[in-house]
């Protein structure tokens, strides 16, 4: 049975710290599936990379290596992290520039085949510019033409990208044409100069996702992260529906009926938002499909999911659940980074203002709330606040857009990822902030020639530069601190793949 737990519950606090719904006659709530641990699959994989190999992929990262560098060394630990499982994997590596060049055309991973291979990624060279309708095209031809000869077989494509399209067709409502729903597509931004409204706009699709890697030297935790996914699904074609009530879908931010979930992975605990003017009759229902372990068939599910029981003290009265509270504020949260990433540069100063304000606002709601029930060790908690940090600072600021855009898809679609946590800065929860400290960004461009931006001397709260260190790589909350490469929603299962992949780097 895939359902460890799976249960919905609703708000019975008496008051919440803040209104979720947006309208006092609704009732807000939370819808929790959490699946047991799976074998990784029977069924036999294609994935096929395409790697940009365009001339900024040249830039070094620091004083001796390059992107491109850094990329490859991460393809050639999951090449050899692929060899070691016992799942049948096939593999196809392309790199784009101005065109599209296959470097190993669709191959089982196996010991004839990976010292070829190793050999092949170490030949990539990165010059060019950056054509990613090609890379697309190229990419669904080769997928459909592999799955016609292979229909039994699994196919994902994982797209990365550091920059934007140079040449070719480069909006995005033409390239999200070159991009097929037949197959899981991952597109990852790699670095801090790509293009992540685009990105993101093209991984609208159901079968589509967005991560982004602003630190390259962890790329292998976005890249294990998407590979677990493919080697551990648990259930597949999920679908939510309610009934008397709503979903909240944070894609749209729009409240629906219903929302679908392409696959949800071994040992994941994942949370809904639920809304509802009818407690009484809201009922919820999932269905989906797993693999038999003969992987030529799929077993349809088809579950009903029922209300958690209220708990209750020795005199009968409801013990309210404050756990809810947070999801209150993901909620709000979510609310928030969908408007600031529709809020760019030319939005104008009274939009960017009004953003910022809402943005700051929700900031020390949640504070004040964590202050108060000594939650700065709350993982959750912690997540909500670095969103809400990173967005204020960079609403209608193009340099750091990516990081907008990167937190709403993490806070999401709940990855085990999370960008940007090495640009916040620690600060004590007891100073009387207004807004939250100004992170201290930085980007490398060229060997020699690193561009950076920096907070303002005119600080917000008063503080040193030697307050906010720039090479701090925790971010702490008083006496707790998230890591910086897993989300609070991360599982043993994804950290253990990342982690085997890392111990194969050179």
């Amino acid at each position: 049975m895939p359902f460890k737990n799976a249960y919905y519950q609703l708000n019975t606090h008496p008051s919440l710290p803040i209104n979720p719904t947006g309208t006092d006659d609704e009732t807000f709530g939370i819808l929790v599936l959490e699946l047991n641990q799976v074998n990784i699959t029977t069924r036999p994989v294609f994935i096929l990379f395409t790697v940009d190999a365009t001339g900024s992929m040249s830039d070094y990262v620091n004083h001796a290596t390059t992107k491109i560098q850094y990329a490859i060394q991460t393809l050639k630990s999951i090449v050899k992290y692929l060899y070691t499982q016992e799942t049948d994997v096939y593999i196809q590596i392309n790199t784009f520039n101005d065109n599209v060049h296959p470097l190993i055309p669709h191959t089982k991973v196996s010991p004839q085949s990976l010292e070829h291979m190793l050999t092949l990624l170490q030949s990539v060279d990165a010059d060019g510019s950056t054509n990613i309708e090609a890379a697309l095209k190229s990419a669904t031809a080769s997928i459909t033409e592999y799955a016609t000869v292979n229909p039994t077989h699994s196919c994902v494509h994982i797209f990365m990208t550091d920059g934007e399209p140079t040449y070719g067709e480069t909006a995005s409502r033409e390239l999200i044409k070159y991009v097929s729903n037949d197959y899981l597509s991952i597109n990852i931004g790699f670095g801090t100069d790509h293009n992540a409204k685009l990105l993101c706009e093209i991984s609208n699709l159901s079968n589509s996702e967005y991560h982004f890697i602003d630190n390259v030297e962890n790329a292998s935790v976005v890249y294990g992260e998407s590979l677990h996914k493919v080697l551990y699904p648990c259930l597949h074609n999920v679908r939510i529906y309610v009934e008397n009530g709503f979903i909240y879908d944070w894609l749209k931010n729009e409240w629906s009926t219903s929302i679908y979930e392409n696959t949800l992975i071994s040992e994941i605990k994942k949370y809904y938002h639920i809304k509802t003017s009818t407690p009484a009759s809201i009922n919820t229902m999932i269905t989906a499909y797993r693999e038999h372990e003969i992987y030529t068939s799929r077993i349809y599910i088809e579950e009903q999911v029922d209300k958690l029981p209220e708990l209750l003290d020795s005199e009968g009265n409801i013990l309210h659940d404050t756990d809810i509270i947070k999801f209150a504020f993901r909620q709000c949260v979510l609310e928030v980074l969908y408007v600031a990433t529709h809020t760019d540069h030319n939005s104008g100063n009274d939009v960017i203002t009004v953003i910022k304000k809402r943005t700051r606002d929700l900031f020390r709601i949640i504070r004040t709330y964590a202050q108060e029930n000594n939650l700065f060790t709350d993982g959750i908690i912690i997540q909500l606040m670095n969103d809400l940090y990173l967005a204020y600072w960079n609403i209608g600021n193009t340099e750091g857009e990516m990081y907008i855009f990167g937190r709403h898809s993490s806070q999401g679609s709940q990855h085990a990822h999370t960008p940007g946590n090495q640009r916040l800065h620690n600060y004590t929860r007891d100073n009387d902030f207004d807004v939250p400290p100004r992170p201290i960004l930085r980007r490398s461009n060229h060997y020699n020639s690193p561009r950076q931006w920096h907070s303002s001397s005119d600080n917000v709260f008063g503080l040193s530069m030697d307050f906010l260190d720039i090479n701090t790589n925790e971010t702490e909350w008083d006496n707790g601190q998230t890591d910086t490469e897993y989300s609070c929603y991360s599982t043993p299962g994804v950290r253990n793949t990342t982690s085997s992949i890392q111990l194969l780097e050179d």
